[in-house]
């Protein structure tokens, strides 16, 4: 039940910053780009979804490299968020992005005060939780070897 809170206050909190990263409505058709031509600077911001990248969409793809081309005009803080943000996703399994994703969708009805409000609770369960409760690499690839791999549900 505290994973689902969890999961729940994560994708209000992503609220925050996936309106800049979500532009248009994705095209599904979009192409794929090569890790290998990214510029350092994009592979650099985005080098937490580097393991995952190739089976990525092209569409996903799109939308983080808009997301690592701001990334240098954004404020100290931004960045910071950013990239903590972009950790949390690459070390979510699939079931858990897309419990965020639909948890997302849920919450982008809800009125801003509310937002606030689970904004608010998500950041104080953190603050107490600490730096251990993120999944760990070594259960990030049993779950893939259990069929649960990052891309079976990626968008």
């Amino acid at each position: 039940m505290a994973r689902q809170i969890a999961v729940l206050i994560l994708a209000a909190f992503l609220a925050g910053v996936a309106p800049r990263v979500i532009a248009a409505s994705p095209d599904p058709n979009a192409p794929q780009r090569p890790w290998a031509s990214l510029s350092p600077e994009e592979r650099r911001v985005l080098a937490p979804v580097a393991p995952d990248w190739e089976r990525l969409p092209g569409y996903q793809q799109q939308r983080l490299l808009s997301s690592a081309r701001r990334f240098p005009q954004m404020q100290p803080i931004q960045k910071e968020r950013y990239e903590e943000r972009i950790r949390d996703w690459a070390a979510m399994t699939p079931k858990q992005r897309e419990a965020a994703r639909e948890a997302y969708q849920g919450l982008r009805k809800l009125p801003p005060e509310k937002q606030h409000e689970l904004r608010e609770r998500y950041l104080q369960q953190k603050r107490e939780r600490g730096p251990d409760e993120a999944p760990r690499p070594r259960e990030r690839e049993r779950d893939r070897r259990q069929g649960e791999g990052p891309n079976q549900n990626s968008r």
